[in-house]
Order: structure tokens, then sequence, then C-alpha cells
């Protein structure tokens, strides 16, 4: 059966802030890999944000005339994953929120940074990115990822 994850959808790299002059799908609207989803103007150049594939418009966090930065939350997409074989490595592991916390899990107070390929791994992965240790700063990259999910997997 066919899996979706929802794929977080930002802003490309600006050179200064852009204002957002039109959204062009609707939440709970499917559209094409490639489908325009929201028109910039950045200092007077347009800049169109595609859909990186085929899917479904979860909400827009963004609205006409906002003011957005590079990187910044456009909106939120339902992807269908292509199938695989991969998920039957992690038939048996307990459930993401039954794994109790370790030690070293940042306390309440403790700055954590996701990159954003980390956070994108860890949402196709189905990883409960609470349950990784960072690196020593609070960084978690995709290593990061890749290392627990190895040690999950007994590897």
């Amino acid at each position: 059966m066919p899996q979706t994850t929802t794929h977080l959808i930002c802003a490309p790299a600006l050179r200064c802030p852009a204002t957002v002059t039109a959204l062009h799908a609707q939440p709970g609207h499917w559209v094409h890999g490639d489908a325009p989803l929201v028109s910039l103007d950045a200092d007077g150049a347009p800049v169109v944000v595609h859909a990186p594939a085929a899917g479904t418009v979860a909400s827009f966090v963004v609205s006409v005339n906002d003011t957005v930065d590079s990187d910044e939350l456009l909106l939120m997409m339902e992807i269908e994953e292509e199938d695989s074989d991969w998920l039957a490595l992690i038939d048996g592991l307990p459930p993401a929120c039954a794994v109790t916390p370790t030690a070293s899990s940042p306390q309440t107070g403790d700055i954590l940074q996701v990159t954003r390929a980390a956070a994108a791994l860890a949402a196709r992965l189905g990883v409960d990115l609470s349950q990784v240790n960072p690196e020593a700063g609070g960084l978690i990259n995709e290593a990061v990822v890749e290392r627990w999910v190895r040690q999950a997997l007994g590897r």
C-alpha cells in the first residue's frame, strides 16, 4: 500500500525578503509534480515555487501579501512515496512514541537545530527526531539521522 509523507515546502534562497503575490492551489487539491504553488516578488524579480512531486496540498502557512525570507516555510504537501522494500527491515521495532528517551536527549531550554535535509530524511523514514541524539552543539543532520536508523535496525 503506498504511503504518503508530509513535505515542507519552503521559500528558495533569496537575496532579500520577498512578498507573496499568489497562491496557485487550494488546500486539499491534488497537484502535478512541478506545478506552480506560490508566486513571490523578490525586489521586482518574480520567483515561482513549484511542487517537488505530485501530491495533495495540505495547508498554506502564508497568505498573499505576506513577507517571507529565504528557507521560510510556505506550505505543506502530502506526497505519495514509491513502494520499496526497505520498510520490511524495520518490522519488529517499537513505534517511535514507545521508545524511551535517552539521558542525552535535549532538555527543556536547550537549543536543537535540525537541517532541512535531515528533517526530510526523518519524515521519509518515519523517524521521531525527539529520539535522535544530536551532535555536539545540538545539530541533527542527515548523517545523525542515518546513524540513528542503523542503530535502531541493529547494524
